[in-house]
Protein backbone atom coordinates (compact mmCIF):
# COMPACT_ATOMS: atom_id res chain seq x y z
CA UNK A 1 0.00 0.00 0.00
CA UNK A 2 1.31 3.44 -0.92
CA UNK A 3 0.83 6.10 1.72
CA UNK A 4 1.48 9.84 1.54
CA UNK A 5 1.73 12.10 4.58
CA UNK A 6 1.97 15.87 4.69
CA UNK A 7 5.03 17.51 6.13
CA UNK A 8 2.98 19.48 8.66
CA UNK A 9 1.28 16.27 9.93
CA UNK A 10 -2.08 18.03 10.22
CA UNK A 11 -4.27 16.12 7.75
CA UNK A 12 -7.67 17.56 6.99
CA UNK A 13 -8.85 14.47 5.12
CA UNK A 14 -7.28 11.01 5.23
CA UNK A 15 -8.05 8.35 2.63
CA UNK A 16 -7.08 5.05 4.20
CA UNK A 17 -6.62 1.87 2.12
CA UNK A 18 -9.56 2.62 -0.18
CA UNK A 19 -10.46 0.04 -2.82
CA UNK A 20 -13.37 0.14 -5.25
CA UNK A 21 -14.37 -2.66 -7.63
CA UNK A 22 -16.86 -2.68 -10.49
CA UNK A 23 -17.74 -5.78 -12.55
CA UNK A 24 -14.55 -6.63 -14.41
CA UNK A 25 -12.75 -3.46 -13.24
CA UNK A 26 -10.57 -2.66 -10.22
CA UNK A 27 -11.09 1.11 -10.33
CA UNK A 28 -9.26 2.11 -7.13
CA UNK A 29 -6.65 -0.20 -5.67
CA UNK A 30 -5.68 0.23 -1.99
CA UNK A 31 -5.10 3.99 -2.08
CA UNK A 32 -3.99 5.88 1.02
CA UNK A 33 -3.26 9.61 1.02
CA UNK A 34 -3.59 12.55 3.42
CA UNK A 35 -4.70 16.04 2.43
CA UNK A 36 -3.67 18.93 4.68
CA UNK A 37 -5.37 22.27 5.22
CA UNK A 38 -4.63 25.29 3.06
CA UNK A 39 -2.90 23.63 0.10
CA UNK A 40 -3.39 23.47 -3.66
CA UNK A 41 -2.87 19.83 -4.61
CA UNK A 42 -2.79 18.54 -8.17
CA UNK A 43 -4.44 15.20 -8.91
CA UNK A 44 -3.39 13.79 -12.27
CA UNK A 45 -3.47 10.53 -14.17
CA UNK A 46 -4.60 8.96 -17.41
CA UNK A 47 -8.27 8.44 -18.14
CA UNK A 48 -9.19 5.28 -16.29
CA UNK A 49 -6.47 5.82 -13.68
CA UNK A 50 -9.08 5.96 -10.89
CA UNK A 51 -9.24 9.70 -10.23
CA UNK A 52 -12.97 10.09 -10.91
CA UNK A 53 -13.87 7.05 -8.83
CA UNK A 54 -11.77 8.28 -5.91
CA UNK A 55 -13.48 11.67 -6.13
CA UNK A 56 -16.91 9.99 -6.16
CA UNK A 57 -15.99 8.13 -2.97
CA UNK A 58 -14.89 11.40 -1.35
CA UNK A 59 -18.16 12.99 -2.49
CA UNK A 60 -20.35 10.22 -1.07
CA UNK A 61 -21.57 9.26 -4.54
CA UNK A 62 -19.89 5.84 -4.35
CA UNK A 63 -19.10 3.51 -1.46
CA UNK A 64 -15.67 1.90 -1.19
CA UNK A 65 -15.49 -1.87 -1.00
CA UNK A 66 -12.58 -1.59 1.43
CA UNK A 67 -10.93 1.19 3.42
CA UNK A 68 -12.31 4.32 5.05
CA UNK A 69 -12.06 8.12 5.29
CA UNK A 70 -11.11 10.27 8.29
CA UNK A 71 -11.85 14.00 8.70
CA UNK A 72 -9.66 15.83 11.20
CA UNK A 73 -8.79 12.46 12.71
CA UNK A 74 -12.42 11.35 13.10
CA UNK A 75 -13.92 8.52 11.02
CA UNK A 76 -16.06 9.88 8.19
CA UNK A 77 -18.84 7.65 6.88
CA UNK A 78 -20.48 9.02 3.75
CA UNK A 79 -23.75 7.38 2.69
CA UNK A 80 -24.96 10.19 0.42
CA UNK A 81 -23.53 13.32 -1.28
CA UNK A 82 -25.41 15.42 1.30
CA UNK A 83 -23.21 13.85 3.99
CA UNK A 84 -20.12 15.21 2.18
CA UNK A 85 -21.74 18.64 1.97
CA UNK A 86 -22.42 18.65 5.71
CA UNK A 87 -18.81 17.60 6.34
CA UNK A 88 -17.51 20.61 4.37
CA UNK A 89 -16.44 18.80 1.19
CA UNK A 90 -17.41 20.51 -2.07
CA UNK A 91 -17.00 19.38 -5.67
CA UNK A 92 -17.05 21.23 -9.00
CA UNK A 93 -17.28 18.60 -11.70
CA UNK A 94 -16.10 18.91 -15.29
CA UNK A 95 -19.68 18.43 -16.46
CA UNK A 96 -21.34 21.43 -14.86
CA UNK A 97 -24.16 20.62 -12.46
CA UNK A 98 -25.75 24.04 -12.30
CA UNK A 99 -29.50 24.21 -12.95
CA UNK A 100 -29.70 26.56 -15.93
CA UNK A 101 -33.29 27.72 -15.41
CA UNK A 102 -32.69 28.72 -11.78
CA UNK A 103 -31.11 31.96 -10.66
CA UNK A 104 -27.51 32.25 -9.52
CA UNK A 105 -28.72 32.63 -5.92
CA UNK A 106 -30.90 29.52 -6.14
CA UNK A 107 -27.95 27.54 -7.48
CA UNK A 108 -25.54 28.83 -4.85
CA UNK A 109 -27.88 27.87 -2.02
CA UNK A 110 -29.12 24.64 -3.63
CA UNK A 111 -29.17 21.84 -1.09
CA UNK A 112 -28.47 24.19 1.79
CA UNK A 113 -32.09 25.17 2.41
CA UNK A 114 -33.68 28.38 1.16
CA UNK A 115 -34.61 31.00 3.81
CA UNK A 116 -38.37 31.13 4.46
CA UNK A 117 -41.02 33.62 5.45
CA UNK A 118 -43.69 32.33 7.78
CA UNK A 119 -42.20 28.84 7.33
CA UNK A 120 -43.64 28.49 3.80
CA UNK A 121 -42.68 31.21 1.33
CA UNK A 122 -39.13 31.67 0.05
CA UNK A 123 -37.59 34.86 1.44
CA UNK A 124 -36.11 36.04 -1.85
CA UNK A 125 -34.42 39.14 -0.45
CA UNK A 126 -32.63 37.06 2.16
CA UNK A 127 -31.76 34.40 -0.44
CA UNK A 128 -30.12 36.95 -2.72
CA UNK A 129 -28.30 38.47 0.24
CA UNK A 130 -26.90 35.14 1.40
CA UNK A 131 -25.79 34.19 -2.11
CA UNK A 132 -24.13 37.57 -2.66
CA UNK A 133 -21.63 36.96 0.14
CA UNK A 134 -19.74 33.95 -1.34
CA UNK A 135 -19.96 35.52 -4.81
CA UNK A 136 -18.30 38.66 -3.45
CA UNK A 137 -15.48 36.57 -1.99
CA UNK A 138 -14.66 35.47 -5.53
CA UNK A 139 -14.39 39.13 -6.66
CA UNK A 140 -16.62 38.54 -9.65
CA UNK A 141 -19.49 40.68 -10.92
CA UNK A 142 -22.40 38.22 -11.17
CA UNK A 143 -25.99 39.27 -10.42
CA UNK A 144 -27.52 36.73 -7.99
CA UNK A 145 -30.90 37.24 -9.72
CA UNK A 146 -29.65 36.27 -13.16
CA UNK A 147 -30.45 32.85 -14.63
CA UNK A 148 -27.39 30.60 -14.59
CA UNK A 149 -28.12 29.44 -18.14
CA UNK A 150 -27.36 32.98 -19.35
CA UNK A 151 -23.83 32.94 -17.92
CA UNK A 152 -20.58 31.99 -19.61
CA UNK A 153 -18.97 28.64 -18.81
CA UNK A 154 -16.37 30.42 -16.65
CA UNK A 155 -19.07 32.21 -14.67
CA UNK A 156 -21.01 28.97 -14.22
CA UNK A 157 -17.92 27.33 -12.72
CA UNK A 158 -17.55 30.25 -10.33
CA UNK A 159 -21.18 29.80 -9.26
CA UNK A 160 -20.36 26.20 -8.39
CA UNK A 161 -17.35 27.36 -6.37
CA UNK A 162 -19.56 29.94 -4.63
CA UNK A 163 -21.90 27.08 -3.67
CA UNK A 164 -18.95 25.40 -1.97
CA UNK A 165 -18.13 28.59 -0.08
CA UNK A 166 -21.78 28.97 0.96
CA UNK A 167 -21.66 25.51 2.52
CA UNK A 168 -18.47 26.57 4.36
CA UNK A 169 -16.39 23.99 2.55
CA UNK A 170 -13.00 23.12 3.96
CA UNK A 171 -12.00 21.07 0.93
CA UNK A 172 -12.85 21.96 -2.68
CA UNK A 173 -12.26 19.55 -5.58
CA UNK A 174 -12.10 21.15 -9.05
CA UNK A 175 -12.31 18.62 -11.91
CA UNK A 176 -10.93 20.01 -15.20
CA UNK A 177 -12.09 23.54 -14.27
CA UNK A 178 -10.29 25.33 -17.12
CA UNK A 179 -11.99 23.38 -19.94
CA UNK A 180 -13.34 25.79 -22.60
CA UNK A 181 -12.07 28.88 -20.73
CA UNK A 182 -10.08 31.74 -22.27
CA UNK A 183 -6.58 32.55 -21.01
CA UNK A 184 -7.98 35.57 -19.16
CA UNK A 185 -10.68 33.46 -17.50
CA UNK A 186 -8.09 30.86 -16.49
CA UNK A 187 -5.94 33.55 -14.86
CA UNK A 188 -8.95 34.75 -12.86
CA UNK A 189 -9.69 31.15 -11.86
CA UNK A 190 -6.11 30.78 -10.62
CA UNK A 191 -6.43 33.99 -8.60
CA UNK A 192 -9.60 32.64 -6.98
CA UNK A 193 -7.96 29.30 -6.17
CA UNK A 194 -4.93 30.96 -4.58
CA UNK A 195 -7.19 33.21 -2.51
CA UNK A 196 -9.12 30.20 -1.22
CA UNK A 197 -5.82 28.53 -0.32
CA UNK A 198 -4.80 31.61 1.63
CA UNK A 199 -8.10 31.39 3.55
CA UNK A 200 -7.15 27.88 4.68
CA UNK A 201 -9.26 25.94 2.19
CA UNK A 202 -7.70 22.87 0.61
CA UNK A 203 -8.10 22.76 -3.17
CA UNK A 204 -7.65 19.54 -5.14
CA UNK A 205 -7.06 20.56 -8.76
CA UNK A 206 -7.67 17.84 -11.38
CA UNK A 207 -6.34 18.57 -14.86
CA UNK A 208 -4.75 16.98 -17.91
CA UNK A 209 -3.13 20.33 -18.72
CA UNK A 210 0.28 19.82 -17.14
CA UNK A 211 1.30 23.46 -17.52
CA UNK A 212 -1.53 24.40 -15.15
CA UNK A 213 -0.38 21.81 -12.61
CA UNK A 214 3.13 23.30 -12.62
CA UNK A 215 1.91 26.90 -12.42
CA UNK A 216 -0.71 26.49 -9.71
CA UNK A 217 -0.08 23.55 -7.41
CA UNK A 218 2.30 22.94 -4.53
CA UNK A 219 2.06 19.17 -4.51
CA UNK A 220 1.09 16.57 -7.10
CA UNK A 221 -0.60 13.22 -6.55
CA UNK A 222 -0.44 10.81 -9.49
CA UNK A 223 -2.68 7.78 -10.04
CA UNK A 224 -2.14 5.01 -12.57
CA UNK A 225 -4.20 1.83 -13.03
CA UNK A 226 -6.16 2.56 -9.86
CA UNK A 227 -3.10 2.95 -7.65
CA UNK A 228 -1.33 5.95 -6.18
CA UNK A 229 2.09 5.93 -7.86
CA UNK A 230 3.54 9.30 -6.82
CA UNK A 231 3.01 12.08 -4.28
CA UNK A 232 5.67 14.76 -4.57
CA UNK A 233 6.20 18.52 -4.20
CA UNK A 234 5.53 20.15 -7.56
CA UNK A 235 8.87 21.92 -7.52
CA UNK A 236 10.66 18.54 -7.45
CA UNK A 237 9.10 17.51 -10.78
CA UNK A 238 9.59 18.50 -14.40
CA UNK A 239 7.38 17.70 -17.37
CA UNK A 240 9.30 14.57 -18.29
CA UNK A 241 9.24 13.06 -14.82
CA UNK A 242 5.54 13.86 -14.35
CA UNK A 243 4.66 12.27 -17.70
CA UNK A 244 6.72 9.23 -16.66
CA UNK A 245 4.62 8.89 -13.50
CA UNK A 246 1.37 9.33 -15.43
CA UNK A 247 2.07 7.01 -18.35
CA UNK A 248 4.80 4.70 -17.15
CA UNK A 249 7.13 6.05 -19.84
CA UNK A 250 8.77 9.43 -20.04
CA UNK A 251 8.62 10.78 -23.55
CA UNK A 252 5.62 12.59 -25.01
CA UNK A 253 6.07 14.11 -28.45
CA UNK A 254 6.04 17.87 -28.72
CA UNK A 255 4.04 19.49 -31.49
CA UNK A 256 7.24 20.19 -33.44
CA UNK A 257 8.44 16.59 -33.08
CA UNK A 258 5.05 15.23 -34.08
CA UNK A 259 4.96 17.44 -37.17
CA UNK A 260 8.52 16.47 -38.12
CA UNK A 261 7.86 12.76 -37.61
CA UNK A 262 4.76 12.90 -39.82
CA UNK A 263 6.60 15.03 -42.39
CA UNK A 264 3.56 17.27 -42.51
CA UNK A 265 3.74 19.61 -45.43
CA UNK A 266 1.11 21.51 -47.33
CA UNK A 267 -2.29 20.15 -48.30
CA UNK A 268 -2.27 17.10 -50.55
CA UNK A 269 -2.86 17.53 -54.28
CA UNK A 270 -6.02 15.44 -54.34
CA UNK A 271 -9.69 15.87 -55.13
CA UNK A 272 -11.87 18.18 -53.06
CA UNK A 273 -14.25 16.22 -50.85
CA UNK A 274 -15.94 19.01 -48.84
CA UNK A 275 -16.65 22.44 -50.31
CA UNK A 276 -18.23 25.23 -48.26
CA UNK A 277 -19.16 28.43 -50.12
CA UNK A 278 -20.19 31.72 -48.46
CA UNK A 279 -21.87 30.02 -45.52
CA UNK A 280 -23.74 32.16 -42.98
CA UNK A 281 -25.85 31.07 -40.02
CA UNK A 282 -28.12 32.46 -37.33
CA UNK A 283 -25.47 31.63 -34.72
CA UNK A 284 -23.08 34.35 -35.88
CA UNK A 285 -21.29 32.67 -38.79
CA UNK A 286 -20.59 35.15 -41.61
CA UNK A 287 -19.70 34.44 -45.25
CA UNK A 288 -17.30 31.53 -44.67
CA UNK A 289 -15.78 29.68 -47.63
CA UNK A 290 -13.27 26.82 -47.56
CA UNK A 291 -12.71 23.30 -48.87
CA UNK A 292 -11.07 20.10 -47.63
CA UNK A 293 -9.32 17.59 -49.85
CA UNK A 294 -9.07 13.84 -49.72
CA UNK A 295 -6.36 12.87 -47.21
CA UNK A 296 -6.16 16.35 -45.68
CA UNK A 297 -6.36 17.31 -42.01
CA UNK A 298 -7.68 20.87 -41.83
CA UNK A 299 -7.42 22.64 -38.49
CA UNK A 300 -9.82 25.33 -37.26
CA UNK A 301 -8.21 27.65 -34.73
CA UNK A 302 -9.40 30.71 -32.87
CA UNK A 303 -10.18 32.11 -29.47
CA UNK A 304 -13.14 30.95 -27.40
CA UNK A 305 -16.23 32.52 -29.00
CA UNK A 306 -14.60 32.89 -32.41
CA UNK A 307 -17.30 30.78 -34.09
CA UNK A 308 -15.47 27.50 -34.79
CA UNK A 309 -18.14 25.22 -33.33
CA UNK A 310 -20.91 27.35 -34.82
CA UNK A 311 -19.32 27.03 -38.26
CA UNK A 312 -19.11 23.23 -38.25
CA UNK A 313 -22.60 22.87 -36.79
CA UNK A 314 -23.91 24.97 -39.69
CA UNK A 315 -21.93 22.85 -42.15
CA UNK A 316 -23.49 19.70 -40.66
CA UNK A 317 -26.97 21.23 -40.68
CA UNK A 318 -27.38 21.15 -36.90
CA UNK A 319 -27.87 24.93 -36.82
CA UNK A 320 -29.96 27.02 -39.21
CA UNK A 321 -28.14 28.34 -42.27
CA UNK A 322 -29.00 31.80 -43.54
CA UNK A 323 -27.17 31.39 -46.81
CA UNK A 324 -24.40 29.64 -48.67
CA UNK A 325 -23.87 26.08 -49.89
CA UNK A 326 -22.21 22.88 -48.71
CA UNK A 327 -21.11 20.22 -51.21
CA UNK A 328 -19.70 16.74 -50.62
CA UNK A 329 -18.05 15.10 -53.65
CA UNK A 330 -19.55 17.90 -55.74
CA UNK A 331 -23.16 17.25 -54.71
CA UNK A 332 -24.98 19.94 -52.75
CA UNK A 333 -26.19 18.93 -49.28
CA UNK A 334 -29.61 20.23 -48.26
CA UNK A 335 -29.40 22.80 -45.48
CA UNK A 336 -30.62 22.40 -41.91
CA UNK A 337 -30.92 18.63 -42.17
CA UNK A 338 -28.36 16.52 -40.26
CA UNK A 339 -29.92 13.36 -41.68
CA UNK A 340 -29.16 14.50 -45.23
CA UNK A 341 -25.64 15.46 -44.14
CA UNK A 342 -25.09 11.97 -42.74
CA UNK A 343 -26.37 10.38 -45.93
CA UNK A 344 -23.96 12.50 -47.95
CA UNK A 345 -20.97 11.27 -45.92
CA UNK A 346 -20.61 14.08 -43.36
CA UNK A 347 -19.99 13.27 -39.67
CA UNK A 348 -19.77 15.66 -36.72
CA UNK A 349 -18.07 14.50 -33.53
CA UNK A 350 -19.32 17.16 -31.09
CA UNK A 351 -17.36 18.74 -28.26
CA UNK A 352 -19.79 17.40 -25.65
CA UNK A 353 -19.40 13.67 -26.20
CA UNK A 354 -21.51 12.82 -23.15
CA UNK A 355 -24.75 14.56 -24.14
CA UNK A 356 -24.37 14.96 -27.91
CA UNK A 357 -21.93 12.27 -29.06
CA UNK A 358 -22.94 9.15 -27.10
CA UNK A 359 -26.00 7.83 -25.31
CA UNK A 360 -24.31 7.20 -22.00
CA UNK A 361 -26.70 4.52 -20.73
CA UNK A 362 -26.45 2.54 -23.97
CA UNK A 363 -23.83 -0.16 -24.42
CA UNK A 364 -20.67 0.30 -26.47
CA UNK A 365 -22.19 -1.95 -29.15
CA UNK A 366 -25.45 -0.01 -29.39
CA UNK A 367 -23.65 3.32 -29.62
CA UNK A 368 -21.30 2.11 -32.36
CA UNK A 369 -24.16 0.86 -34.57
CA UNK A 370 -26.56 3.71 -33.77
CA UNK A 371 -25.94 5.68 -36.98
CA UNK A 372 -26.04 2.61 -39.23
CA UNK A 373 -28.99 0.57 -37.94
CA UNK A 374 -30.34 0.03 -41.46
CA UNK A 375 -27.27 -2.11 -42.20
CA UNK A 376 -27.75 -4.30 -39.16
CA UNK A 377 -31.16 -5.85 -39.69
CA UNK A 378 -32.26 -9.47 -39.93
CA UNK A 379 -33.73 -8.60 -43.31
CA UNK A 380 -33.16 -5.45 -45.34
CA UNK A 381 -36.83 -4.38 -45.29
CA UNK A 382 -37.63 -5.60 -41.76
CA UNK A 383 -37.00 -3.13 -38.90
CA UNK A 384 -35.68 -5.92 -36.67
CA UNK A 385 -32.05 -5.53 -35.50
CA UNK A 386 -29.58 -8.35 -36.03
CA UNK A 387 -27.63 -8.87 -32.81
CA UNK A 388 -25.11 -10.99 -34.66
CA UNK A 389 -24.42 -8.29 -37.25
CA UNK A 390 -24.19 -5.57 -34.59
CA UNK A 391 -21.83 -7.66 -32.48
CA UNK A 392 -19.52 -8.33 -35.43
CA UNK A 393 -19.46 -4.65 -36.42
CA UNK A 394 -18.83 -3.45 -32.88
CA UNK A 395 -16.10 -6.04 -32.32
CA UNK A 396 -14.32 -4.92 -35.47
CA UNK A 397 -14.41 -1.23 -34.47
CA UNK A 398 -13.39 -1.96 -30.88
CA UNK A 399 -10.38 -3.87 -32.13
CA UNK A 400 -9.37 -1.30 -34.70
CA UNK A 401 -9.56 1.66 -32.32
CA UNK A 402 -8.25 -0.26 -29.27
CA UNK A 403 -11.29 0.72 -27.20
CA UNK A 404 -10.60 -0.41 -23.61
CA UNK A 405 -13.80 -2.12 -22.51
CA UNK A 406 -14.51 -5.46 -20.78
CA UNK A 407 -17.05 -6.26 -23.51
CA UNK A 408 -19.20 -4.63 -26.18
CA UNK A 409 -22.09 -4.77 -23.68
CA UNK A 410 -20.37 -2.38 -21.26
CA UNK A 411 -22.28 0.87 -20.68
CA UNK A 412 -20.47 3.81 -22.27
CA UNK A 413 -20.78 5.91 -19.11
CA UNK A 414 -18.45 3.45 -17.36
CA UNK A 415 -15.62 4.06 -19.87
CA UNK A 416 -12.87 6.65 -19.54
CA UNK A 417 -13.20 9.92 -21.44
CA UNK A 418 -10.71 8.85 -24.10
CA UNK A 419 -12.52 5.59 -24.74
CA UNK A 420 -15.88 7.39 -24.86
CA UNK A 421 -14.41 9.56 -27.59
CA UNK A 422 -13.25 6.47 -29.47
CA UNK A 423 -16.81 5.08 -29.35
CA UNK A 424 -18.06 8.26 -31.08
CA UNK A 425 -15.37 7.85 -33.74
CA UNK A 426 -16.29 4.17 -34.17
CA UNK A 427 -19.94 5.11 -34.70
CA UNK A 428 -19.13 7.39 -37.62
CA UNK A 429 -16.61 5.00 -39.15
CA UNK A 430 -19.27 2.30 -39.06
CA UNK A 431 -21.70 4.73 -40.72
CA UNK A 432 -19.23 5.18 -43.58
CA UNK A 433 -18.48 8.90 -43.38
CA UNK A 434 -16.01 10.46 -45.82
CA UNK A 435 -15.71 13.78 -43.96
CA UNK A 436 -15.14 13.64 -40.20
CA UNK A 437 -15.33 16.84 -38.17
CA UNK A 438 -13.65 16.56 -34.75
CA UNK A 439 -14.73 19.34 -32.35
CA UNK A 440 -12.33 19.51 -29.36
CA UNK A 441 -11.87 15.71 -29.29
CA UNK A 442 -9.08 15.76 -26.69
CA UNK A 443 -10.79 17.78 -23.92
CA UNK A 444 -10.50 15.81 -20.70
CA UNK A 445 -8.32 13.17 -22.37
CA UNK A 446 -4.96 12.10 -20.91
CA UNK A 447 -1.53 12.30 -22.59
CA UNK A 448 -1.60 8.82 -24.12
CA UNK A 449 -5.26 9.18 -25.10
CA UNK A 450 -4.48 12.37 -26.99
CA UNK A 451 -1.71 10.65 -28.92
CA UNK A 452 -4.12 7.86 -29.85
CA UNK A 453 -6.67 10.38 -31.17
CA UNK A 454 -3.97 12.14 -33.22
CA UNK A 455 -2.95 8.76 -34.65
CA UNK A 456 -6.56 7.93 -35.52
CA UNK A 457 -6.98 11.22 -37.41
CA UNK A 458 -3.73 10.58 -39.27
CA UNK A 459 -4.82 7.04 -40.18
CA UNK A 460 -8.17 8.31 -41.44
CA UNK A 461 -6.44 10.89 -43.63
CA UNK A 462 -4.07 8.21 -44.94
CA UNK A 463 -7.13 6.17 -45.92
CA UNK A 464 -8.43 9.09 -47.98
CA UNK A 465 -10.87 10.61 -45.51
CA UNK A 466 -11.18 14.40 -45.19
CA UNK A 467 -10.65 15.47 -41.57
CA UNK A 468 -11.55 18.77 -39.90
CA UNK A 469 -10.01 19.29 -36.45
CA UNK A 470 -11.04 22.00 -33.97
CA UNK A 471 -8.81 22.56 -30.94
CA UNK A 472 -8.25 25.36 -28.43
CA UNK A 473 -4.74 23.99 -27.87
CA UNK A 474 -2.89 25.42 -30.83
CA UNK A 475 0.03 23.02 -30.34
CA UNK A 476 -2.34 20.21 -31.35
CA UNK A 477 -3.12 21.95 -34.64
CA UNK A 478 0.57 22.47 -35.29
CA UNK A 479 1.30 18.81 -34.63
CA UNK A 480 -1.14 17.20 -37.05
CA UNK A 481 -2.70 19.66 -39.53
CA UNK A 482 -1.66 20.26 -43.13
CA UNK A 483 -3.48 23.58 -43.08
CA UNK A 484 -5.14 25.78 -40.43
CA UNK A 485 -7.96 28.30 -40.84
CA UNK A 486 -8.23 30.90 -38.08
CA UNK A 487 -11.64 32.28 -37.14
CA UNK A 488 -12.61 35.51 -35.43
CA UNK A 489 -16.12 36.75 -34.68
CA UNK A 490 -17.64 34.14 -36.99
CA UNK A 491 -15.42 34.91 -39.97
CA UNK A 492 -12.32 33.28 -41.44
CA UNK A 493 -9.55 35.79 -40.69
CA UNK A 494 -6.44 33.79 -41.55
CA UNK A 495 -5.10 30.75 -43.39
CA UNK A 496 -1.80 28.96 -42.75
CA UNK A 497 -0.32 26.05 -44.67
CA UNK A 498 2.70 23.75 -44.40
CA UNK A 499 5.69 25.22 -42.57
CA UNK A 500 3.71 28.41 -41.89
CA UNK A 501 1.57 26.47 -39.37
CA UNK A 502 3.17 27.53 -36.06
CA UNK A 503 1.74 28.52 -32.70
CA UNK A 504 2.93 32.16 -32.91
CA UNK A 505 1.39 32.47 -36.38
CA UNK A 506 -1.95 31.11 -35.19
CA UNK A 507 -1.95 33.45 -32.18
CA UNK A 508 -1.05 36.43 -34.37
CA UNK A 509 -3.91 35.61 -36.75
CA UNK A 510 -6.32 35.34 -33.81
CA UNK A 511 -5.53 38.87 -32.69
CA UNK A 512 -4.96 40.47 -36.09
CA UNK A 513 -8.63 41.46 -36.42
CA UNK A 514 -9.19 42.53 -32.81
Amino acid sequence: MTAAVLANNVPLLEICGVTKRYPGVLAVDDVSVSLGAGQIIGLVGKNGAGKSTLIKIMAGAERANEGHLRLNGTPLDLHHPHDATVAGLAFVHQDLQDVGDLSVAENVMLGLGYPRKFGLLVDWAELYSRAAEPIARLEVDIDPRRAVGELSVAQQRLVMIARGLAQQARLLVLDEPSASLTDEEIEHLFTVVRRLRDEGITVVYVSHRLEEIFELTERVIVMRNGRLVADEPTESLDRGSLIAHITGHEHARTATERRANRKVGGRPDTEVVLEVHRLSADTGVHDCSFDVRKGEILGLGGLVGSGRTELVRAVFGADHRQGGTVRVHGTEVAGNNPSKSMSSGLALLPEDRKTQGNIMDFSVRNNITLASLDRHRIRRQAPVPSSRSEKQAAGSRIGRLSIATPSDRQLVRLLSGGNQQKVVIAKWLEQGADVLIFDEPTIGVDVDGKEEIYDIMEELAAEGKAVVFISSEFSELVGVCHRVLVLGEGRIVGELEGDAVTEPAIVEACYSQR
